[in-house]
């Protein structure tokens, strides 16, 4: 096979893209956690009122004192009590601080791996953002955006930084909720609110076994060890039995109303029993009232049972539930279990292993159990899927994104129709640019940013998950229209007619040949090395981002779109307003130089871009005419009259010459030689020859 010039350094510029990208990720580094340490981090700002702090033996937390060492509340790192991943795939490790009272002291971030040219916030606008949870109660319903139900405090979104705002919320509401909870401001139950559900009559036993109220666990005595027999060692049921028509079944009606009389808040009743010809209380139980054979685990909480939580069943409260071997109501104490949430009951069963008197095997059983809605009803979480507030948040812009798009791919697909003439598709073409520039840019502040690649490498390497692209749901979109679009008609729907910044840059030239401004291009042979200079950028970006995450989001500042549409450029620091009134200053007397030679994003949409199914519409006669090379000003016309795929901005130029009788020289000689006059052979064959390459147009 014979390889141009042309395709060789194609191939090499893929290769090496994509030979970066893996070599830098057998080398990508990874971050050290850091400790709570109140006399070197800024705990001081988190609990203002505090003259003093103090670490806690065996605890990760501190304590805030006054000025005669009394506790006035507490000092928690966030990662040490969660690890809720923000859009870098990374927590934001936030200080929290809490007083005894419940109430948030304070908040402040003091590591995070955010790609800030993505989501566009300035350092001060994060701790700002933090900054509003002060003096508000941990356990009030705090949403990002607004909120139209009572009850609910509502926090204003930073423009472009839906993914960073939703997890930071989430991580000071949980982090200051654990710290509460781990002193006993208020219980684990008082977290999520819910309650049962009764009825006046008992349900059969038959019935709470079908509705999945009780949950079994059986261990055979040959999963044991104990003998070959599949008969049970311990065949249990178990359930909470708070719910009266529950309750009053399992436990008898006497002994149900006698129990719940003495039940505080946050405690419940909790059934078990047993069918098997072994036992759940154990040998513990006996010499010093542990129930070392079963506890309940539910997330990172572990239930124990004593005697004390302990009264013995004999036998259920209904004559029809079949005979149990023994029975035990245990009291879910403390408020530690969530009634809301899966819990698992563990059995921890043993033998003797005949290795010597005393010697035991241990085997460990478990069954998960979720307590059914027709039993107990929790209020709704807000935090377990985040993406769809941000949906709800944006939905007004969403529906005007989506409806500009579908806009756009109706230009593109009756192409025979809006390029039939050069005036009309000159002017849909500077609306989409106007459109795309003022309200996807200015308005919306949805920019796409090479970010979004280094988030995508991440998440392939360290794990897919959709919530994360899904929180930000304008960029998800504008995603998902070029990567598909791309396909079919290049990387040019989106470079040359929807992207804020490349609008700017085309409207700003635009602008200057109106005034009468000089214009400069570089000679053919310096433009043609230029233009892989995005590719170099792409792939250096790209190895530093897997390297020093900060690192390259802080050198992708070679993309202006954060000084142009999400900060204004004059009030950050000077380097940054530099670079950006140097590019736009360039972009009035050279056409798009930013598109054409450095951008990181449009070098791998280029990429993307190279595969396109439905380019622009050329004859034979293109490679020896020069009539739309003349006017298409991305220069992605070759010498032969093809087009590059990864130049092309879909300016649609040359498809309405190729369309216009006045102009193209096919169609021109086509209308002289079908003058009326007669033709000879030769003109003949030619005519019929512009016929068929004029019949598609």
């Amino acid at each position: 096979m014979i390889f141009t010039r042309r395709r060789l350094i194609t191939a090499c510029v893929s290769s090496l893209w994509l030979a970066g990208i893996l070599v830098a990720a057998s080398t990508a580094a990874t971050g050290n956690p850091i400790a709570l340490d109140c006399e070197t981090q800024p705990c001081a700002e988190v609990f203002p009122l505090a003259r003093g702090f103090r670490p806690i033996a065996d605890q990760k937390h501190w304590e805030a004192l006054d000025d005669e060492g009394g506790i006035l509340g507490w000092i928690g790192l966030s990662t040490d009590f969660v690890e809720i991943p923000a859009y870098s795939g990374k927590p934001l490790i936030t200080l929290v601080g809490i007083d005894k009272k419940g109430v948030i002291t304070g908040a402040r971030v003091l590591v995070h791996s955010e790609p800030i040219l993505l989501v566009g916030i300035p350092e001060q606008a994060l701790l700002d953002f933090v900054a509003n949870y002060a003096g508000k109660n941990a356990l009030e319903r705090i949403v990002v955006g607004r909120a139209k139900k009572p009850g609910v405090v509502a926090v204003d979104a930073i423009s472009g930084a839906t993914v960073t705002v939703l997890a930071q919320n989430a991580t000071v509401l949980e982090t200051a909720r654990a710290l509460g909870a781990r002193n006993g401001v208020f219980t684990i139950a008082a977290i999520r609110r819910g309650h049962f559900i009764h009825e006046a009559d008992p349900w059969p036993y038959a019935k709470i076994l079908e509705e999945g109220v009780i949950q079994n666990l059986r261990v055979s005595e040959a999963e044991m060890g104990i003998s070959e027999s599949t008969s049970p060692h311990v065949d249990l049921y178990f359930g909470v039995a708070d719910a009266s028509h529950i309750g009053t079944c399992l436990i008898g009606k006497h002994e149900y109303a006698y129990h719940m009389k003495k039940l505080k808040e946050g405690e419940h009743l909790f059934v078990v029993f047993n069918r098997g010809s072994g036992s759940f209380k154990g040998s513990a139980f006996v010499r010093g009232g542990i129930f070392d054979r079963i506890r309940i685990q539910q997330g990172l909480r572990e239930i124990t049972f004593r005697d004390t939580d302990y009264f013995n069943l004999p036998e259920s409260g209904d004559p029809e539930a079949p005979e149990f071997s023994e029975g035990g109501l245990f009291i879910l104490r403390d408020g530690e279990f969530d009634p809301s949430e899966p819990y698992e009951l563990i059995f921890l069963g043993s033998r003797y292993d005949k290795r010597s008197a005393f010697s035991r095997e241990f085997f460990e059983f478990t069954a998960t159990h979720q307590i059914p809605s027709s039993v107990y009803q929790a209020e709704k979480k807000t935090n377990g899927l985040p993406w769809r507030q941000a949906w709800v948040n944006r939905s007004g812009h969403v529906v005007i994104l989506g409806t500009y798009l579908a806009v756009l791919i109706g230009i593109f697909a009756a192409r025979r129709y809006t390029t039939a003439t050069r005036l009309r598709i000159h002017r849909l073409h500077v609306g989409s640019l106007v459109v795309g520039l003022l309200v996807v840019g200015v308005h919306m502040g949805a920019q796409p940013s090479v970010t979004q690649i280094f988030t995508t490498i991440d998440s392939l390497l360290r794990g897919w998950r959709w919530s994360l692209f899904l929180s930000e749901p304008l960029i998800f979109i504008l995603w998902i229209f070029i990567f598909f679009l791309a396909l079919i008609w290049g990387r040019g729907l989106f470079c040359g007619w929807v992207c804020p910044y490349g609008a700017l840059n085309r409207l700003s030239f635009a602008l200057s040949r109106t005034l009468g401004l000089p214009s400069f291009e570089f000679p053919p042979r310096i433009h043609n090395a230029l233009r892989f200079l995005r590719y170099g950028i792409l792939i250096l970006l790209c190895m530093i981002y897997l390297w020093d995450s900060a690192l390259a989001e802080r050198m992708a500042e070679i993309e202006p779109f954060k000084s142009t549409f999400l900060v204004p450029a004059w009030i950050r620091e000077w380097t940054f307003l530099t670079w950006w009134l140097l590019l736009l200053i360039a972009s009035f007397f050279m056409y798009r130089p930013f598109c054409r030679y450095l951008c990181p994003l449009g070098a791998g949409l280029s990429i993307l871009g190279s595969f396109r199914i439905s380019p622009p519409r050329r004859r034979a006669f293109c490679g020896s005419c020069k009539v739309c090379s003349r006017d298409c000003l991305p220069r992605a016309i070759r010498p032969d009259g093809t087009i590059n795929p990864r130049e092309c901005l879909s300016c649609m130029n040359c498809e309405a010459t190729y369309r216009n009788h006045e102009l193209c020289p096919p169609l021109i000689g086509l209308a002289r030689l079908e003058s009326g006059k007669e033709l000879t052979p030769p003109q003949e064959a030619k005519r019929r020859r512009l016929q068929m390459e004029a019949a598609d147009i």
